[in-house]
This record gives structure tokens, C-alpha cells and sequence, in this order.
């Protein structure tokens, strides 16, 4: 799907967001839920953020780590995603992560 259908937004500090979601899941104070669809859609919200590497690592060791407790393995871009969906309600309701 081409990227001029998804409204992009670039006027947040959107690493600082994301880096806060990653570190509020790795401590459990933040659990992502399964998302509806796999695939973008339309009316997606793209981000683009560079999140520090490590972290990022952390964020996908843990998921696997707890999958059972989370009942699925998200990815850390899923988390991400999910942290930002939590926090800001897009208009369009869906957001997606790219680098």
C-alpha cells in the first residue's frame, strides 16, 4: 500500500515516546495487547523514530522470555506501536511503526 495514503506524523519527539513504553514494559507496568490486524491499513498513522538499539534488543528478549504470561510474543516494534496507541488515540484509531 503506498505510503500517501498514511497520514505521517512528524511533530513529536515520537524516540523519547516510544523509548518510555519500551522501558514501562520491560519493568510490567505496561502489557501490549494482541493487535486486531497484522497488516496496515489506510487509515494508519505512520511514526518514524531510531529508538536506541539496545533497548530495542531488551524489549524483543523480554517478549519472548514472557510470552506465556503475555500470551503471545509481540515484536518491539509491536510493542511500540501498541505504548503509542495506548498513550495518544490516533484519529485514525491504528498506528504502525517504521524506521
Amino acid at each position: 500500500m503506498p505510503c500517501a495514503l498514511f497520514n505521517t506524523l512528524e511533530s513529536r519527539p515520537w524516540q523519547e515516546e516510544i523509548e518510555d513504553g519500551y522501558l514501562r514494559f520491560l519493568t510490567g507496568d505496561f502489557h501490549p495487547p494482541r493487535p486486531d490486524h497484522w497488516y496496515p491499513c489506510e487509515d494508519m498513522t505512520i511514526v518514524a523514530a531510531r529508538v536506541n538499539a539496545q533497548l530495542e534488543t531488551a524489549v524483543a528478549d523480554y517478549a519472548r522470555e514472557h510470552a506465556r504470561v503475555l500470551q503471545w510474543a509481540p515484536t518491539s516494534r509491536q510493542v511500540a506501536v501498541a505504548w503509542l496507541l495506548h498513550e495518544f488515540h490516533p484519529p485514525a484509531g491504528r498506528l504502525a511503526l517504521v524506521r
